[in-house]
């Protein structure tokens, strides 16, 4: 395995973990129990945002090309979240007749709202470092 490969897949079990460990602060829902450790960050409702920052660096930034990065962040953003909607799919306590729609809301959520600024931010740091360094060359 190349450190393409190795990145995006540390960056996919990271966030897929962290979402299977934490999915009530990823799923969308109109009250949220925060747990404690939440208290220790500047904005304690932007916890999954700041787990996702963290849990993409390795794809953002440990790969060997710009277009590496961009597709270890884009596979991890896109399948990570499918773990976390199917443990919340899964769950009977879930279960109504609009599962599906509450599951495919979900994931919009966690993709639109909690990985999208992580994952441009990682990468815009990625292309500015990718651009100073072929400028550097010429």
């Amino acid at each position: 395995m190349n450190r393409n490969r190795i990145s995006m897949v540390a960056s996919l079990l990271l966030l897929s973990s962290v979402i299977v460990i934490w999915p009530d602060i990823f799923n969308f829902s109109k009250t949220v129990r925060l747990p404690d450790w939440t208290a220790l960050l500047p904005s304690p409702i932007d916890a999954p945002a700041f787990l996702a920052l963290l849990c993409l660096i390795p794809a953002a930034l440990i790969s060997t090309t710009l277009q590496g990065a961009i597709r270890g962040v884009a596979v991890s953003v896109v399948v990570a979240p499918l773990f976390a909607i199917a443990t919340f799919a899964l769950d009977p306590t879930h279960q109504n007749s609009f599962s599906v729609a509450n599951a495919f809301f979900s994931y919009v959520w966690i993709v639109l709202f909690y990985c999208a600024i992580p994952s441009v931010l990682l990468l815009s740091v990625r292309a500015t470092a990718h651009y100073l360094h072929t400028k550097a060359r010429c």
